[in-house]
């Protein structure tokens, strides 16, 4: 392998990995209800029912990004996730969560482009 596929598939894996730490992370805290995850989804006209549906999703996609076979799937569920809340917070006037959304939704789909591209490059 070449070194400039060694950079982009450690690349790869930081950004998978950091990314599947944050999505667990608020996942955890959407299951609880915390105050604050309870307000957002409220913020944006959500139910809180919705909360832990939401955080249990984000659990298991956030792991399946760190999973080579499963992240495509889990940064295509992300990805989605991320356009609707982008859209729902553009609509309800908050454009920085709208623009964090966005942001997080473009490296979710650069990891979905790059494995997907990558998947038969393994010796």
């Amino acid at each position: 392998m070449m070194n400039g596929d060694r950079f982009i598939d450690v690349a790869l894996w930081v950004l998978s990995f950091i990314l599947a730490i944050v999505f667990f992370y608020n996942g955890i805290n959407k299951i609880m209800g915390t105050p604050h995850q309870v307000a957002q989804f409220g913020a944006l006209g959500l139910p809180a029912q919705a909360l832990p549906v939401v955080g249990i999703l984000e659990c298991v996609a956030g792991l399946m990004l760190t999973m080579t076979r499963l992240a495509l799937i889990g940064g295509g569920i992300l990805s989605i996730m991320m356009l609707i809340s982008a859209g729902l917070n553009l609509f309800y006037d908050d454009v920085t969560s709208s623009l964090r959304a966005t942001v997080i939704f473009l490296m979710l789909l650069s990891i979905c482009y790059l494995r997907y591209t990558r998947r038969n490059i393994r010796p």
